[in-house]
Formats: C-alpha cells, structure tokens, sequence
C-alpha cells in the first residue's frame, strides 16, 4: 500500500487494471498556484499507465502571474441542452456564476456569449462506457454496433463543437455545477430511491455532473474556481481550454482568485 494513498490523487500498479479513459486525476487545492505545482507532478509520461500523456507536462508556473490582458473568452450557461438537468436553484446558481464570469471583463479580457450549442453525452456516454471504462465491463453488455456508432458521432459533434469556440476564443466559461449543495438526506436519496425523478432515471451522470462531464468524456483540461455563494452555499466557475492549454488555463484562474478572493466563510444566520 502506496503511504499517499487515498490522499493525493494516484494510480494503483498493484492493481492489474487499467485507467478509465473517462476520468482524470487532479488536485483539489486552496490556491491556484498549489493546484499548478501539484498537476506538475502528477502530470507526464509514466511506462506503467496505458493512458499518461507520453511527453514531458508543461511549465504551468511560468507566466502564472501574467494576467488575462487580451484574451479571448466565450460563456455559455447551459451548452444549449443541461436545461434537461435544471433544478430548482439552477436558474440562480446560473446567473450568479455569470456574473462571476463577467468579472474578467474588469482584467483585461474580452467575454461574450456564443451561441454554439453540444449535445446531450448521456446516451453517447453510457453507450461507450462499457468499452472505455474497465470497471463497468463485468456490469455492462457492451453496445450494439448502431449504439456505438451513435456514440462516436455525439462525441465527434461536441469535440466540433468545442473546435469551433476555440477557434475565436482562449477559453471558455462555464458554471461548473448548476445545483448547490444539497442535504445528506437529499444527496442519499438523489443516488438511491429517488432517482426517477431525474433526467434519464439516474441522478449522475447527468444531473449531478451536467457541465462537467463534456470535458471528461473528451478529455479536454479544466479547473473550477470559487466565485461565491448562493443560498449561503459555495458555486464554482469552471474554465475550460483545448487541449494542451492547461498553463493558459491556470493563468485565468490565477488572476480571477487574486482579483476576486472567496471569503474564507459563507455568512451565516
């Protein structure tokens, strides 16, 4: 048993399996900078994980501090479909992150809205994760031809999709959840008896992970930054680049905490 095991994010060898291919290892971190030294380390090319990036990471520390004077950065609250998703406090947690978002316009950077739209990875993912995630194959009949096919066209449209925005922007914004934290008793239930009442019968993915889940699906780099509190609970805004912008992406966030410092508490009653 590795001593970090458990505590820092880390690959098991002892365990003959291998990676999904639908979920990356990251730090969780008080401070952007802490997050950059740690992706440095985790990051790079490794003879025993089947899926590590097989060059050298980049240098994320360089140029952490240069600001987002000039770029280019895209906003979209709903990819055109987590609408499906919406709960109740949705609609707030949407604007308040937008707002948030907007505040790069006060450092130099340029934000907009688009107009792009994706689709919905639900089906396109499920499909797939019989194939791509070993850890399901043994509870999961694998697709039929047609469901696959399916399934690499709904990946192909929002990797597009994704091209497009990315061909006028640095950077896209994005809330990184539209729900707050919820009860243990409500979280329980989300997972459990339920979950029905959810899009597609299942609380997640979909719900829980609505716009999160593109970017693990097509293994595009991303980081979520505190901007606040709604209804007294934590909201995210999530930063999101091509591939191989992950120094770019950590500058943005870098400048968005040292502009916009969370408040150490939420205000309580």
């Amino acid at each position: 048993m590795h001593p970090s095991m458990g505590l820092v994010p880390s690959t098991d060898y002892d365990r003959a399996s291998l990676s999904p291919l639908t979920i990356s290892n990251g730090p969780l971190c008080r401070h952007v900078r802490d997050a950059a030294i740690a992706l440095e380390v985790l990051a790079g090319p490794d003879g025993r994980d089947y899926h590590s990036l097989p060059f050298d990471p980049p240098d994320l520390l360089t140029g952490l501090d240069a600001g987002v004077d000039g770029l280019r950065m895209a906003w979209t609250g709903d990819y055109g479909f987590t609408g499906i998703y919406e709960q109740a406090e949705s609609p707030r947690v949407i604007e308040h992150v937008r707002q948030a978002a907007l505040g790069f316009s006060s450092l130099g950077a340029s934000v907009e809205g688009t107009d792009e739209t994706w689709v919905d990875f639900f089906d396109g993912f499920m499909a797939a994760a019989p194939l791509v995630m070993m850890m399901a194959v043994t509870v999961m009949a694998p697709p039929s031809v047609a469901d696959w096919t399916a399934s690499l066209d709904a990946r192909q449209r929002n990797w597009e999709a994704f091209r497009r925005v990315f061909g006028h922007h640095d950077l896209l914004l994005t809330p990184t959840s539209q729900l707050v934290a919820w009860t243990v008793d409500d979280w329980d239930a989300a997972w459990t008896t339920g979950k029905e009442a959810f899009a597609h019968g299942v609380f997640g993915p979909g719900t829980y992970t609505s716009h999160t889940h593109l970017q693990n699906w097509l293994g595009f780099p991303a980081v979520s930054v505190p901007c606040g509190f709604v209804d007294g609970l934590p909201v995210g805004l999530q930063i999101c680049g091509p591939p191989g912008s992950e120094a770019r992406i950590f500058r943005a966030a870098a400048a968005f905490q040292g502009a916009f410092p969370p408040p150490e508490l939420p205000p309580a009653s």
